[in-house]
């Protein structure tokens, strides 16, 4: 008889052991970022992700090593997704407004209510060898972002007295939209994407654009 993937034997092929992964991480995205790391369990991760908790040690040795592996590819996939949305040609205002409503709507189009931890605050549940390798992989994120920045401060169109805080200050105001964001409150996710970006546009003491 084949084994079950939701059982206490290990996955017959690599497909299953595929399968079987994603659907861990799935489920993890969503708990984690609905409970918690303290607040979600493996049982839970389990039973959402449809197996038994020993299938999840087959795949994973701990839930620390589950959350790492979510937030490897939730940083790695919304990063893709961020860089694609950026035009590499334009003017800075252009592309910082590429920029900061990519970022937004990553942020809200994902689980709208469901999201109550970022992925900064899951991440304070790493061990610290996890975090550093973690930092990496969110590296890229500031790094396009004052790339942007500096090209605006080049053309004198931005005035920006610290570039470190002013893109951490950025990154983080995009990054925890969801702490106050209600799916079907007063502004759409395209309208807050916008006030983010005046507000941006404010913090880097923009120059308005010249008429033609």
């Amino acid at each position: 008889m084949t084994a079950r993937i939701d059982d206490s034997t290990p996955p017959d092929s690599a497909a299953d052991t595929l399968g079987a992964r994603e659907r861990i991480l799935s489920a993890a995205f969503e708990l984690f970022h609905e409970s918690g790391y303290a607040g979600t369990s493996v049982t839970r991760i389990a039973r959402a992700a449809g197996m038994t908790p020993a299938a999840i040690y087959w795949h994973f040795p701990s839930k620390q090593d589950v959350l790492a592996a979510m937030l490897k590819r939730m940083y790695e996939t919304s990063y893709s997704d961020l860089r694609g949305s950026v035009r590499t040609e334009g003017s800075a205002t252009e592309r910082l407004g590429d920029y900061v409503r990519a970022y937004v709507r990553i942020q809200l189009e994902d689980l709208g209510d469901r999201r109550n931890h970022s992925y900064s605050a899951l991440a304070s549940s790493l061990t610290t060898e996890d975090q550093r390798a973690l930092g990496l992989l969110s590296r890229p994120y500031i790094e396009l972002l004052r790339e942007i920045l500096q090209q605006g401060v080049q053309s004198g169109t931005f005035d920006i007295d610290d570039m470190s805080v002013t893109s951490y200050a950025i990154s983080t105001m995009c990054e925890n939209v969801f702490t106050w964001f209600r799916v079907g409150g007063r502004l759409s996710i395209d309208e807050v994407a916008e006030h983010h970006f005046r507000l941006v546009l404010r913090m880097v003491n923009a120059t308005p654009a010249r008429p033609a």
